[in-house]
């Protein structure tokens, strides 16, 4: 009886031992297999097969703790779930996939997994802003990745997104990149998917032929894959939905020009190809309807396995017992073993997630230490910047007041200028810094000429350019249709930064300011915008860090006050731009600064130009101007500038007053305050608006532009300036709203 126990022992150690071995090797080996075969039968509707495949590679990735092959399971078993429209199980498994493919640092699997649960999301009022995002970090990955094919999914799906909720200037964001990402081996359906949404955005904007020609485009490409014997009925179905879009964009093409019987012809082929997708789509409708019910016979089949296993387990229940005292002593051993070496994996896990902790606190203390010590330097550096000038105010101020020397006055008030010039510019930096910090600055598109602005800007800068007898020189490529497209508010915070830098470090030079057309495309250019002096230059130790907060050149003979907040505030700007900022410099031979902008072509409004109105404007004609504000500094500042060039001025101290004055006497126009007791100006505006829709009303606020900009427009204003101003532009700006209204 020892014998045969020991003979009994010894086979069912050999035979547990092949069936680990064996598990093993199909964990190791198999596990990727069985993923594609699940994804293929899956693609070919074979749902329950699928389903088989993916238990069986779920069971061995568990065993193995193979995190990314249990991310892609999950991502199948999820792709089941959203076929047959059960949402909420779809985000579940999505989400578990997600988490999995984090922990192995898939990144493949993550991009489409953001791409998937986007898909999910977008489809439910409550969540789509979510899966908005969703998309947004699918497109992230992909171009961390740099994987074409992924990168241009997520863009045609936001730009689908936002066509579909009316918004065609977010859509084209979108549009504009995947546009320069598809090429002649992109798939067909990526191209017929563009072109059919690029065709609805020109037909937005009313640019029909080119509406026509990507609507064409997008046609083209549909018929011929609804034709492709290899394509299945999804994907058959889907390029007639295609096409049914197409032929709707076709339609109101037409209705827009006033053609309604070929507008009628088009909706008719818009409703055949609705038809045409629906019949495809039976067959993917009744698969979809039998996933459940396949699902339900794999559970059946599963159950009935089971039952047939305890019969079978029954019938050799006499055999186990006669062997079972040999066997309960390896079962034992057994068990302590595999507990031992559970022990010391969930040991292992622990010591690694403490590592993980550890670095997390020691990453955290010092991005607080950072911030601890960039707060205190903030407060140092502002602090001093915000003292100096403010002395000089405060002095200057209390010696003209004592009724100083005639010939010292010019002087002392050119002081006094300079310091309230200096401290606007620190406080705008400060706040312009702030705003791109929390992602409040968005670039907008107007139509600008390239040349005034940049001779607008040297001229502003005349005085630093005087006082260190500097000339600037400006080149613009003859190539460059000076009428641009863009954002021309940043663009000159840009200019003004790197212009007037030069300015300073620079002493008895020149200052060279070029623009060159890097690529000239029907549609936009690439302008490469280059600032370069013969100043001071920049030591090599220095060009890696003058763009961080609070970054100064100082050489050893001589200080350059300011904040250092200025080529921040720059590379973030051009950071906004989708492009860098590069230099080149030596010690005392000059500094380079070089980066390239995106713009598109514009073309110029058939008006009075803002010079000729603003000679107009100047002693030329006796404009009656109503300002409104309640500060009675302010009240005298507005009236004497407008008086120096022949205005005629009244004054309101406040909303109410401005509209009784305006219902008696005839003004050319309004300049009115925003923040004012009793009326604010945006209410007075709306009440004036109901009984003169005509004269020109400018709000003259020191707000924030981007605060009150839309409000004030939305209410019936004409414009915004901002206190304080520029006397040259707030001129032109008067002019500009008063010829619009003579012009009428």
């Amino acid at each position: 009886m020892k014998n045969f126990i020991q003979h009994i022992t010894i086979l069912f150690l050999i035979s547990f031992t092949l069936t680990v071995q064996s598990q093993s090797s199909i964990t190791s080996d198999s596990i990727q297999s069985y993923i594609e075969k699940a994804e293929k039968l899956q693609e070919e509707y074979k749902y329950e097969q699928s389903l088989e495949i993916a238990q069986a590679a779920l069971h061995y990735a568990q065993y193995n703790n193979d995190d990314k092959s249990l991310g892609y399971i999950n991502n199948i078993i999820a792709k089941n779930y959203e076929t047959s429209e059960d949402d909420n199980e779809a985000r579940r498994y999505y989400r578990r996939a997600l988490t999995y493919a984090r922990s192995s640092k898939s990144e493949v699997l993550e991009t489409d997994l953001y791409n998937n649960l986007a898909r999910v999301y977008t489809k439910h009022n409550l969540t789509r802003k979510q899966g908005v995002g969703y998309y947004k970090k699918s497109y992230e990955f992909a171009v961390r990745l740099k994987d074409t094919i992924r990168m241009i999914r997520p863009l045609l799906n936001l730009g689908e997104y936002y066509i579909s909720r009316n918004d065609f200037d977010s859509s084209y964001e979108y549009l504009a990149p995947a546009r320069k990402l598809i090429h002649q081996k992109s798939s067909n359906l990526d191209k017929t998917k563009l072109n059919s949404l690029l065709g609805k955005y020109f037909l937005s904007v009313r640019k029909f032929k080119k509406s026509e020609e990507y609507t064409d485009k997008a046609i083209s490409y549909a018929i011929g894959e609804t034709k492709n014997k290899e394509n299945n009925d999804e994907l058959i179905s889907r390029y007639y939905e295609e096409l049914a879009s197409a032929y709707e964009t076709k339609s109101g093409l037409y209705v827009k020009q006033d053609d309604y019987k070929k507008a009628y012809n088009y909706q008719k082929k818009q409703f055949q190809n609705i038809l045409q997708a629906n019949n495809h789509k039976k067959l993917k409708e009744l698969r979809r309807a039998n996933i459940k019910y396949e699902v339900d016979i794999f559970e059946k089949r599963a159950k009935k396995a089971e039952s047939e296993k305890k019969e079978s387990e029954s019938e050799v229940v006499k055999w186990r017992i006669s062997i079972i005292l040999g066997i309960i002593l390896i079962l034992i051993s057994l068990a302590f073993l595999i507990s031992s070496y559970k022990n010391n994996i969930q040991k292992k896990r622990l010591n690694n997630d403490l590592l993980d902790k550890n670095k997390e606190l020691i990453s955290a203390k010092e991005t607080a230490e950072q911030v601890s010590t960039l707060k205190s330097q903030f407060i140092s550096t502002v602090s001093h910047e915000l003292r100096t000038p403010l002395y000089g105010v405060i002095g200057l101020t209390s010696l003209l007041m004592e009724n100083p020397d005639k010939k010292k006055t010019n002087e002392y008030l050119e002081s006094l200028k300079f310091s309230g010039d200096y401290l606007l510019a620190l406080i705008n930096d400060v706040l312009q810094l702030s705003k791109i910090e929390t992602n409040e600055v968005k670039l907008e598109k107007v139509s600008f000429d390239i040349r005034t602005l940049i001779e607008g800007i040297v001229n502003s800068l005349h005085t630093k350019q005087k006082s260190n007898n500097n000339t600037v020189h400006i080149d613009i490529d003859k190539k460059i249709n000076t009428t641009l497209l863009g954002d021309s508010v940043r663009l000159s915070q840009i200019l003004i930064n790197l212009i007037g830098n030069a300015l300073k470090f620079t002493k008895d030079g020149n200052i060279w300011v070029n623009v060159k057309c890097i690529d000239n495309k029907e549609d936009n250019y690439i302008l490469r915008f280059i600032v370069r002096d013969d100043g001071i230059g920049i030591p090599k130790n220095k060009q890696q860090t003058i763009f961080d907060n609070f970054a100064q050149v100082k050489n050893e003979n001589q200080e350059y006050e300011g904040t250092g907040l200025g080529l921040a505030i720059v590379k973030k700007l051009i950071h906004l731009h989708n492009s860098e900022i590069h230099i080149r410099s030596k010690e005392n031979q000059g500094s380079e600064f070089y980066f390239d902008l995106y713009y598109e072509k514009a073309v110029k409004e058939q008006q009075i130009s803002l010079k000729t109105g603003e000679n107009l404007s100047i002693g030329t004609s006796n404009f009656y101007v109503l300002i409104v504000d309640d500060n009675k500094i302010n009240q005298i500042v507005t009236q004497n500038i407008l008086k120096k060039k022949g205005y005629t001025c009244n004054i309101a101290n406040n909303g109410m007053d401005a509209i009784e004055m305006l219902k008696n006497e005839k003004f050319d126009l309004v300049l009115m305050d925003i923040n004012m007791p009793e009326m604010n100006g945006l209410e007075a505006t709306k009440v004036v608006r109901t009984f003169n829709t005509n004269i020109p009303i400018i709000a003259l606020t020191a707000v924030e532009e981007g605060e009150i900009r839309n409000q004030a427009l939305s209410v019936g204003m004409n414009d915004v300036i901002i206190k304080p101003y520029d006397t040259q532009q707030f001129f032109q700006t008067i002019m500009r709203n008063i010829s619009k209204v003579k012009m009428i």
